[in-house]
């Protein structure tokens, strides 16, 4: 077929339902090898395109969640949301419109299992540094989250060492203090029997210390010879004992803790955000190259030899990829391959076609290329 006729007949039917249409360059000299190598290759391209497109959707769903959050829960380290995907600086779409073949990572010397074989090891390297890296983010997110649980709850449950200062305790041979958290609407009852739970306990003693969802914390003063019959009436009345010690260099090392963690989770997560930027244009190169084996191959197997057919890329306007379908079948369907028909099914289709036209074609799904 005469390359430049093919190419004003695709502008001609496609050009008002396209946002754009570009040529897909798929180099000269490509190793054709034999019928059995191609039907192999085709059954193995589907697979590993499909793999390709699930890594690069990956990366990019990575890459967002990154951009919109930090290592716990809201915006990015430096107060900005990450850079918009790209790649050798094009967006995403003007790049996949705008693909140029790498030879001197792909020379066409190679054959084109080769090729396939060195583009599937290179997505499977990414997809499992992908795991490695954000396990050890999240490993680190997870413990910030540990931390969280144990300061976040109600007052029943939660680390109250925050809310306690050295001054609000008595602690002596005789005399200790206790926090009893007080169910909100008992407030009132505990403020007017604390002092007659126990023979001992401290009149004028008890003094709020935080109010928290369903509960309030106070302390109470009393002798600790008291001490397991006061606990005892408490839990009667519905008030919660907790078990508390004092211990500044305990709660500076749990500051300390968080304040680290958090710094590693930043350091982390600027890491990751970065390898993604990076990776996913890699991921992306390799798909489209996987792509355009995949064009070459199956316009073999549909067209024969030798490789005469004419490569484009198309983004439909939105709404119209019916109607492009039903154009370019008009159009080209006197020049598809004798091995199609409408009403092709089953084992009639082609090797790797998920959709049957009467031309090559293959869908770029929105995850990848939004």
């Amino acid at each position: 077929h005469n390359h430049e006729n093919t190419w004003r007949q695709l502008l001609g039917v496609a050009g008002d339902l396209c946002t754009c249409i570009a040529e897909l360059d798929v180099p000269q000299g490509l190793r054709v090898g034999t019928l059995d190598s191609l039907l192999g290759l085709s059954d193995d391209l589907t697979k590993a395109s499909s793999s390709a497109e699930g890594i690069v959707a990956k990366l990019r769903r990575t890459h967002d969640d990154l951009g919109s959050r930090d290592a716990h829960g809201a915006g990015s380290s430096s107060g900005q949301h990450a850079e918009p995907l790209t790649v050798d600086g094009l967006s995403v779409p003007r790049y996949l419109t705008t693909f140029k073949w790498d030879h001197a990572k792909h020379p066409t010397r190679r054959s084109l299992r080769e090729t396939v074989d060195k583009l599937c090891e290179t997505l499977g390297k990414i997809e499992e540094e992908l795991k490695l890296k954000a396990s050890d983010y999240q490993s680190v997110k997870g413990q910030i989250n540990s931390l969280s649980r144990k300061t976040g709850g109600s007052l029943v449950v939660r680390d109250v060492s925050d809310l306690v200062s050295p001054e609000m305790l008595v602690e002596s041979e005789n005399l200790t203090t206790l926090l009893v958290a007080v169910p909100r609407h008992l407030d009132k009852e505990w403020v007017a029997c604390y002092e007659t739970l126990a023979g001992f306990v401290v009149p004028r003693s008890s003094k709020c210390l935080a109010e928290e969802g369903e509960y309030a914390l106070f302390t109470v003063v009393l002798f600790r010879r008291v001490l397991d019959e006061f606990k005892h009436n408490a839990r009667a009345k519905g008030f919660q004992v907790r078990e508390f010690t004092y211990d500044p260099e305990g709660q500076s090392a749990k500051a300390d803790e968080r304040a680290g963690l958090e710094r590693m989770a930043r350091d982390k997560r600027d890491s990751l955000l970065e390898w993604c930027h990076a990776s996913h244009a890699e991921a992306l190169g390799a798909m489209m190259h996987l792509c355009t084996v995949r064009i070459f191959v199956e316009s073999i197997l549909r067209y024969g030899l030798p490789p005469a057919f004419q490569a484009g890329v198309l983004e439909p306007h939105p709404r119209q990829q019916k109607k492009l379908r039903t154009a370019l079948a008009g159009t080209f369907a006197a020049a598809a391959s004798e091995h199609w028909s409408e009403d092709a099914a089953g084992d009639d289709k082609l090797p790797g076609s998920e959709d049957v036209h009467p031309y090559v074609s293959f869908t770029i799904p929105d995850a990848v290329c939004a």
